[in-house]
Formats: structure tokens, C-alpha cells, sequence
């Protein structure tokens, strides 16, 4: 006998079974996966070693941080950033401007300068540098107390201090194209040395008084103005002190040198204007006059005392 068709309801009602039944085989798979790999991660914890392997990651790369931050031994300091030769030369500059400062504060400059050129790091070099700074303060207070010292001890109405640089100006202007249309001309009449040095001292701000003067016309100046002997007499009325050959320390650019020439005798021959003074490491320092008379800007003074002339002498007045 056939059987009674099949009515959607009855077809619907056998779909929503065999979901059913495929759903539960899947939870059923699902739950027993989740155990072995619950059960298997607890068995891997009990045979790993106490300190995990993470934790040990975590701890090398700390290690090589910090191995990393600090130096290596055989690092290389940083080398200065500046050029230390040429910041040693401009700290030398000082001993030529104030060339009579005391040589105990010239010397430790020097000393400052030579450590200062062989710095090879920056701390080296900055270090140097203090002392180079330092030194360098000590070179110019000692001067300008040399300064005050002479200038105190002047006598006479001249000015102190003055500009030498103008001094100087004018002297390298004129050491060998004469201003004789102002002041004369007196190298016929023995020499021009002293006229010209005078010349000088009104540049550096010096007045005429009644004692040394010039109306700018030949013959018209008085002796200590054009003569080397009553220039020497005019300084030592004004309280000047002087070096000597054998003592250079305190001589600076502007002085006056007043010669004696061995061969010609005695008495005072020749005047001069001190225009460069070196500082030299190992002696005194080399002292260079302009002058008339031999016309130059930088005469060497052991040249001038010993080769041009013989067992000559010269006394250089410092003038405040």
C-alpha cells in the first residue's frame, strides 16, 4: 500500500532535526579540543624551568641596552670643536699689547697657550681654554698696574696714557716720505731722529710746553724737542723711568729709546720709537724701533746695538 505523501511541515519538522544533530557533533568536537589543549598547556608549565623563557628575553635585551648606553673602553673622546692653534695665537696677541706686564704673568700665558694647542678632546680643550682666559686677565691687570705705577710718578703737565695707536699710525705714516712741510727737516743738521719721534708723541695726544716745542718751521723748535741729549734731560725732568739692554721686561710699543752708540764715544747719539715688542719663550723679548735716521719701521735692537754699531747702549723711558 503506498504511503501518504510527505507534507511540508513534516519535511520543515526533519531539516530542524538534522541541524540539531550537526550542531551537537560540532560542540561536542569544539569542548574536547579545548581539553586536550587545556590539559597539554598545563603539562608544557610543569616541564619548563622556573625562570621562563620570556622573562629571560626580557632580561638580555635589558643587558644589551645597558651595555650599549655606556662607553666602550676603547672609545674615542670627541675632539675639540674649535681650532686650537688659532685660539692659542689670538691669546698670544695679548703679550705684544701689553708687553709690559711682569714675565712670571707672560709666561704663564705661554704655558696656557702650548697646553691649550695640545688639548686633543673638547674637555681638554675647554679646560685650556679657562686657563688661556685666565692667564690672559692676569697678563693685562699686571700691565695696567705697571701703567698706573709710572703714571703716578710723573711729574710735568703732559697727558698719561694717550693713543698710541695713533702715535704709531703716524710714525709708519711718515718714516720715509718726511711731513717736513710741517715739521722740518733736520737730517742735514745731524740728524732728524729726535724731531721725528716728537712728532709722534703730538700724534699720541702729547701738548707743546715751555720746554719742549715746535712752531713746525725749520729752527723754530727748541733742543729737547729736535736733540737727543735734551729730549733724554726733558724725560728724566718728567719723573720717566727707563729700561735698559740688559732689562726688557716692562718696555712696550710708544716708548722712547735714547741710544749711545760704543764707537762714537760717550754721550747719547740716536732716538727711536719702540713699534713691535715679541715675547720670546726662551730670553728676553725682541724689541723693533721705527725711526729717521736709518729710515725703518721695525729696527732690531740687538742689530742696531751690536752689528750696525758696537758695545753701544740705550736707555728706552717708558712713557705713562
Amino acid at each position: 500500500m503506498p504511503s501518504a505523501p510527505t507534507t511540508r511541515a513534516a519535511r520543515r519538522r526533519r531539516v530542524a532535526r538534522r541541524r540539531r544533530a550537526a550542531a551537537g557533533v560540532i560542540a561536542v568536537v569544539i569542548v574536547a579540543a579545548l581539553t586536550v589543549g587545556v590539559f597539554g598547556f598545563v603539562r608544557s608549565l610543569s616541564e619548563r624551568p622556573a625562570s621562563t623563557a620570556g622573562a629571560a628575553d626580557v632580561s638580555a635585551a635589558l643587558d644589551a641596552a645597558d651595555a650599549s648606553a655606556e662607553p666602550s673602553p676603547t672609545a674615542t673622546a670627541a675632539a675639540p670643536d674649535v681650532d686650537t692653534a688659532a685660539a692659542a695665537d689670538a691669546a698670544l696677541a695679548v703679550l705684544g699689547d701689553y708687553s709690559d706686564a711682569s714675565r712670571a704673568t707672560e709666561d704663564a700665558l705661554y704655558a696656557a697657550t702650548e697646553t691649550l694647542r695640545a688639548a686633543t678632546t673638547a674637555d681638554e680643550a675647554d679646560a685650556a681654554q679657562a686657563q688661556v682666559d685666565a692667564a690672559s686677565a692676569a697678563v693685562i691687570a699686571d700691565a695696567e698696574a705697571f701703567r698706573a705705577q709710572i703714571s703716578a710718578a710723573a711729574t710735568g703737565d703732559q697727558p698719561t696714557g694717550g693713543d698710541v695707536a695713533a702715535q704709531l699710525a703716524y710714525l709708519h705714516q711718515y718714516v720715509t716720505d718726511y711731513n717736513s712741510d710741517q715739521w722740518g727737516d733736520y737730517n742735514a743738521y745731524g740728524g732728524d731722529c729726535t724731531n721725528f719721534a716728537s712728532q709722534g708723541l703730538i700724534a699720541r695726544g702729547w701738548h707743546i710746553d715751555g720746554t719742549w716745542y715746535s712752531q713746525g718751521a725749520m729752527w723754530t723748535a727748541s733742543k729737547p724737542w729736535i736733540a737727543t741729549a735734551p729730549m733724554a734731560a726733558y724725560f728724566d725732568s718728567l719723573g720717566f723711568s727707563y729700561s735698559t739692554e740688559t732689562d726688557l721686561d716692562r718696555v712696550r710699543v710708544g716708548d722712547i729709546g735714547i741710544f749711545n752708540w760704543g764707537e762714537t764715544g760717550s754721550g747719547v747719539d740716536h732716538t727711536m720709537t719702540v713699534s713691535k715688542v715679541e715675547y720670546n719663550p726662551d730670553g728676553p723679548p725682541t724689541v723693533y724701533f721705527v725711526s729717521h735716521n736709518y729710515d725703518g719701521d721695525f729696527r732690531e735692537l740687538t742689530n742696531a746695538l751690536y752689528v750696525e754699531h758696537s758695545d753701544s747702549t740705550v736707555r728706552i723711558y717708558h712713557i705713562p
